[in-house]
């Protein structure tokens, strides 16, 4: 009863934030996170606070920082998957994200999250000490940069004496801030796992597998939002198929429009 009481009159206390937005990992498919976030601005919906781990990440350091969604695609699209990573030896990880930092500082214009247009809480997972953790102040790049390195796939990375990874690998749907502090959540989505067939090498293998492990984090999670976006089709793309980023951004902002519309939200 205690519990309910404490549940009440925490709804009836005024709210951080009007909106507030929380941006799912799940590779590429995440330039699907910039079609949702062009439907917004089109429907008059502002972000007020972005959520965002891995792929949802780096769209919302980007987004965050100014840049238009449509723009942002090009940019990103126009660099070819090897300009960002580097094949290696397996050690910790079977592709090195070396260019992926260097494009971020190249054009963002916020160095750090203080000077970011939006507020950004971006999520990692440290690996010596198994801690969920949320950066949302200091140096920006870099911390984009470990919630997009997914394990196996990508060497964690370094900060302060510690190395993070993909913060997917314990909660890749990050709600939890956004609750008791925004009048409305919107949640996307860009990890449902749909039927694969072409699972013949490592790489494959292990995108799978850690897609299996983080969709059960998802399915609870979304009823916590008011709206929740997970773009038909979406499945059908691989998590690191930049040659379709288009294609993608597509099936996220007609997937938005549909929904706002339903809501009834918008201008």
């Amino acid at each position: 009863m205690l519990n309910i009481f404490r549940e009440e009159k925490e709804n009836r206390k005024p709210k951080k934030y009007k909106t507030g937005v929380v941006l799912s990992g799940g590779g590429t498919r995440g330039f699907a996170h910039l079609g949702v976030l062009k439907a917004m601005e089109e429907a008059g919906i502002k972000p007020d606070i972005i959520c965002g781990v891995s792929a949802g990440a780096v769209a919302g350091a980007i987004y965050a920082d100014g840049w238009d969604p449509e723009e942002a695609l090009k940019i990103l699209t126009s660099q070819r998957l090897l300009k960002y990573i580097d094949f290696a030896i397996p050690k910790t990880g079977l592709i090195k994200l070396n260019g992926f930092e260097k494009t971020l500082k190249k054009y963002l214009k916020a160095k750090i999250y203080e000077e970011l247009k939006i507020p950004l809480k971006v999520f990692a997972v440290n690996i010596n000490t198994a801690e969920y953790h949320c950066f949302d102040k200091g140096p920006l790049a870099i911390t984009v940069k470990a919630s997009a390195s997914i394990p196996i796939l990508f060497p964690p990375v370094e900060i302060d004496n510690a190395f993070y990874c993909d913060a997917g690998v314990i909660n890749n749907f990050p709600v939890e801030p956004l609750v008791g502090n925004c009048e409305r959540i919107i949640g996307v989505n860009v990890n449902p796992l749909g039927t694969r067939h072409d699972i013949d090498n490592l790489k494959k293998m292990a995108e799978r597998t850690f897609q299996l492990n983080i969709r059960s984090h998802t399915l609870e999670r979304r009823k916590l939002c008011d709206l929740f976006i997970e773009p038909d089709g979406i499945g059908n793309y691989g998590l690191l198929d930049m040659s379709s980023g288009k294609k993608v951004f597509e099936l996220g902002y007609n997937a938005a429009k549909k929904a706002f519309e339903e809501k009834g939200w918008g201008k």
